[in-house]
């Protein structure tokens, strides 16, 4: 069996935003966090709850991930999904991550994007929601208190 080396990793530059976001350099609405992951509230929502899953070491994409890392970034937005999808009390979520720039990558560092969806319209209490704008301090504040406490329950449980 051949070993395909899933090692490379970019050099980090300084303006890389997530890896920033991970070690506190640049601030974030942290959801989740531990040993190889960090999760936080996207800061230009597509619909509200939307939520980014990042590596802590900075890999270019997914398909340029560590094995270890994969399976990392696989548990941590299981849980992370989970929180989301009841705190926003969504009927679905989308899971996905764009590879290259005619993908729709923006930012060349492994992430997942968590997308709450809804079979109607967003609930009341998100009846301000513009997609794709940032949003009111509250919204953030709101919404990393309460998703942070539902991973909390599901780690627990």
């Amino acid at each position: 069996m051949t070993d395909i080396n899933l090692s490379k990793k970019v050099v980090v530059s300084n303006m890389c935003l997530f890896c920033k976001i991970a070690k506190k350099e640049e601030s974030a609405y942290i959801v989740y966090e531990d040993e190889y992951t960090i999760a936080f509230l996207d800061k230009f929502p597509l619909a509200p709850g939307h939520t980014l899953v990042v590596t802590k070491e900075h890999f270019d994409d997914f398909l340029n991930t560590k094995k270890e890392y994969l399976e990392k970034l696989a548990f941590s937005s299981n849980i992370v999904s989970r929180a989301v999808k009841e705190s926003v009390k969504s009927s679905g979520i989308r899971l996905l991550t764009n590879v290259g720039k005619s993908a729709g990558q923006v930012i060349f560092h492994v992430h997942i994007h968590i997308i709450p969806t809804w079979d109607g319209s967003y609930p009341e209490e998100f009846s301000y929601f513009e997609p794709r704008k940032e949003q009111r301090k509250e919204y953030y504040e709101f919404l990393q208190r309460v998703i942070s406490q539902n991973v909390k329950n599901i780690l627990s449980l």
